[in-house]
């Protein structure tokens, strides 16, 4: 039985391109310049096994990535960085759009109806504040709205926490006091769950921004895709945000990270700027 400290030694010199090329492969996540978190993130699976083992292991989700231990790759080397209200500046943003559309539909006289996508959604904090910030607005204009918000992310373990709404202290620690006081209830220690009457606004799915038919269908409002593609080739990158304005509904809005998609533009989308942030409009006259 080889040492840990030989096979990881081993993944150093010899496999560990191949196992990143799994991961980019079913991902999109390319860690060739951050080599450190895949050879973290593998520790615990390769420790217990011998280097006949390790090349099996691999070889076999060269040939069937899908399969058990793809899902283990997915969800132990998927970068799960995230926190509620992570980055205030796309939340003052949303609220806004929020505002404006709520204006309008009173103007109008009739029931705003929004629904809005957290793409690459991690454990859900993104998710469940996008869904306060409407929740809150709505409650204080004291229309009849209706709301929705998707959350979808590659990896099944960080949905099954989704799906909890249970959180430690140190996630919520950002998020406004008024919106902690009113949409999260107190657990046992130093957890925190989301009240059921939020949870029942937002719903989470697998699905792989690779694969636009895993994708939900219908067109969306607002589109959340921050700090997703970070890890992603330029090029990747782009090919992913193409796929996104087509889910997105004429006047929607997409807010994506301020270092993510370096120079890309789309016929469809005005570019609105945003701080720390990118925000995109799509266009209302249908002109590309």
């Amino acid at each position: 039985m080889w040492s840990q400290k030989n096979i990881m030694a081993e993944v150093k010199q010899e496999q560990l391109g191949r196992w990143q090329a799994v991961l980019e492969a079913q991902t999109g996540i390319n860690l060739n310049q951050h080599q450190h978190i895949l050879r973290k993130g593998l520790k615990p699976w390769l420790q217990d096994m011998s280097e006949a083992e390790a090349e099996k292991a691999l070889a076999s989700l060269e040939t069937r990535p899908w399969h058990g231990m793809g899902e283990w790759l997915i969800d132990h080397l998927a970068v799960k960085e995230t926190r509620f209200y992570r980055t205030p500046s796309a939340y003052r943003i949303l609220a806004r759009y929020l505002q404006k559309r709520l204006d309008v539909a009173q103007k109008e006289e009739r029931r705003l109806a929004l629904d809005m996508w957290s793409a690459g959604c991690s454990t859900g904090e993104e998710a469940y504040t996008m869904a306060m910030i409407a929740s809150n607005l709505i409650e204080g204009s004291g229309q009849q709205a209706y709301f929705g918000v998707m959350g979808s992310d590659v990896s099944s373990a960080a949905i099954k926490v989704a799906r909890q709404g249970s959180y430690h202290v140190r996630r919520i620690q950002e998020l406004p006091e008024t919106l902690r006081q009113r949409y999260m209830q107190s657990e046992q220690g130093l957890n925190y769950k989301v009240t059921p009457e939020l949870a029942s606004r937002v719903c989470f799915i697998q699905s792989n921004l690779l694969d636009p038919n895993s994708t939900p269908r219908s067109a969306m409002d607002v589109i959340f895709c921050q700090n997703v593609l970070v890890y992603f080739r330029a090029w990747r990158q782009r090919q992913v945000l193409d796929s996104l304005v087509n889910r997105l509904k004429p006047g929607g809005i997409l807010l994506i990270g301020p270092s993510e998609g370096s120079g890309w533009k789309h016929p469809a989308l005005i570019r609105r700027g945003g701080d720390n942030v990118q925000l995109f409009e799509r266009r209302r006259d249908g002109n590309e």
